[in-house]
């Protein structure tokens, strides 16, 4: 990408972005005294700033990159994905929040032990643990790869103080320095996209009406695709992949479930999924609208797009940055950036930590020291950190590493929210019938992704194409429908093994 010209404003806000968010985040160090205080703060953190912590570990770099690139290459369809929120919002608030609140100490994974032993304990830990680092080390090198093409930076340098910057104030601060830092980042995330997005409208040399014309005329803001098919995207599959991607972070995911438990009481509790999940929602379509105007503003003749940017489309809003905007805004949109990414890889480090804490180390050092349980936690963070970055800057050296470890993790975590769909919805449902359905789903997930469509070493196999939306809502949809069918077919393995636990009527 062709460098931008930042100034010294921008330089500067970036440096004040960096020092204030680490000063912030080292404000809660002398809080640290123990384990629980490091992991769940006192318990009595307040629903709002739940809540936008939430939102922000959610949101990542990829909504400032990856939503205006889709709007600018076609129109609003995505939108469609966020259209499920509301509803598993409303199932967690209604079952899950309040069920884990009682359940768990800390792990989101102990239910899982409590209702069908320690393998899905393990299962689930280990298929969170090897997703969110492979997901750290990736979203870490792609935000310093867009910063690279903005600014001409050193990637190297970006992705070390970055990454150690986020590792320094997530081990001194614990997770109320995390949370505190997720509300500001929060705050500067959504800023940034407004300012934007006002920019894109107003600030080109053609009016607001004749650039949201220009789109509208084109078909920018088309949301509705009715056409179904399996092998590409269309409102139908949009819906469901949001069901199951949202149900999946309220359900089983750490860095979410360990927030429901830093609220004084599971209304706030609940109150704070509420926030987040409508603060998701319009900050997709604040970045999606991005693109589709932004599109707009260079038809409408504010300036060009050199040939090899306008090839990649997910290039097209940093050129803008570096080339569109007045002095001082770039350093804003950038620390906008850098917030969506930096909020993203702090809980993802508490988290990491977390569970490594609750689910192996109290259970091999049984009596160790609270001192000696803090001192692991912290040094989980550091080290998870810095083979994050160390991670990031070989994907440099592999450019397609990056994609190649988002398909790596979509396949490790397969399954999980039919996990927790079995134990919560199937009182009858045993440890036995459970390891039926993971097994039968993960072979259909790895079916789906090798076999499903293209060519492959295993011809013999049947094919049925199927778009990548499809094939994590179908695996839980396979680990769920095996599980339930084997709890009733097999009646013997649930009398061989009881179920523990049923969620409460």
């Amino acid at each position: 990408m062709i460098p931008g010209n930042l100034t010294v404003a921008d330089i500067l806000i970036v440096v004040a972005y960096f020092v204030g968010t680490v000063w912030l985040g080292a404000r809660f160090s002398g809080r640290q005294k123990s384990s629980s205080n490091y992991f769940l703060g006192n318990r009595n953190l307040p629903g709002w700033a739940v809540g936008l912590s939430m939102f922000a570990t959610i949101t990542s770099s990829w909504a400032f990159l990856a939503l205006p690139a889709k709007a600018f290459a076609s129109d609003l369809q995505y939108l469609m994905a966020v259209s499920a929120i509301p509803i598993a919002a409303w199932i967690s608030v209604r079952w899950i929040v309040p069920l884990f609140r009682e359940r768990i100490r800390l792990s989101a994974y102990e239910y899982l032990e409590h209702r069908f032993g320690l393998g899905a304990r393990i299962y689930g830990n280990l298929a969170f643990l090897i997703v969110h680092f492979g997901k750290m080390a990736a979203i870490l090198y792609l935000l310093c790869l867009a910063i690279a093409g903005i600014t001409g930076w050193n990637i190297f340098l970006l992705i070390a103080v970055v990454g150690i910057s986020t590792v320094a104030y997530t081990i001194v601060g614990g997770i109320e320095g995390v949370v505190w830092t997720d509300v500001a980042q929060g705050f500067l995330l959504l800023f940034a996209g407004v300012v934007a997005l006002g920019f894109i409208i107003f600030g080109g040399v053609a009016d607001a009406g004749t650039v949201l014309g220009t789109a509208w005329d084109a078909g920018k803001f088309k949301l509705i695709n009715t056409n179904f098919s399996w092998t590409s995207s269309n409102t139908l599959v949009l819906v469901f992949f949001g069901l199951n991607f949202y149900l999946q972070k309220y359900v089983a995911d750490q860095t979410v479930v360990q927030r429901y438990l830093l609220a004084s009481t599971t209304a706030q509790a609940g109150r704070a999924l509420w926030l987040s999940s409508f603060l998701l929602m319009g900050v997709w379509l604040l970045f999606m609208s991005v693109g589709a105007v932004l599109w707009a503003y260079y038809q409408a003749g504010n300036g060009t797009v050199p040939p090899e940017v306008l090839a990649k489309p997910d290039r097209v809003f940093p050129y803008y940055i570096g080339h569109g905007m007045p002095a001082g805004m770039p350093g804003l949109i950038l620390a906008g950036l850098l917030a969506a990414t930096m909020s993203t890889l702090a809980s993802d480090l508490n988290s990491l930590s977390a569970v490594a804490y609750d689910d192996y180390y109290r259970r091999l050092r049984p009596k160790a020291s609270d001192e000696e349980h803090l001192k692991f936690s912290r040094r989980v963070v550091l080290v998870a950190g810095l083979l994050g970055v160390a991670v990031a800057m070989a994907m440099t050296r592999v450019h397609s590493m990056a994609d190649a470890a988002f398909d790596f993790v979509s396949l490790v975590g397969g399954g999980v929210l039919g996990m927790y769909l079995l134990g919560i919805l199937v009182p009858r449902c045993s440890s036995r019938a459970l390891y039926v359905g993971l097994v039968v789903g993960v072979a259909f997930v790895l079916w789906a992704t090798f076999c499903g469509r293209g060519e492959t070493a295993l011809p013999a196999l049947p094919r049925f194409p199927l778009h990548t939306l499809w094939v994590g809502l179908l695996g839980n949809v396979v680990v769920f429908a095996c599980g339930l069918a084997t709890s009733f077919i097999w009646p013997a393995l649930v009398k061989a093994a009881p179920a523990r636990e049923a969620v409460p009527a």
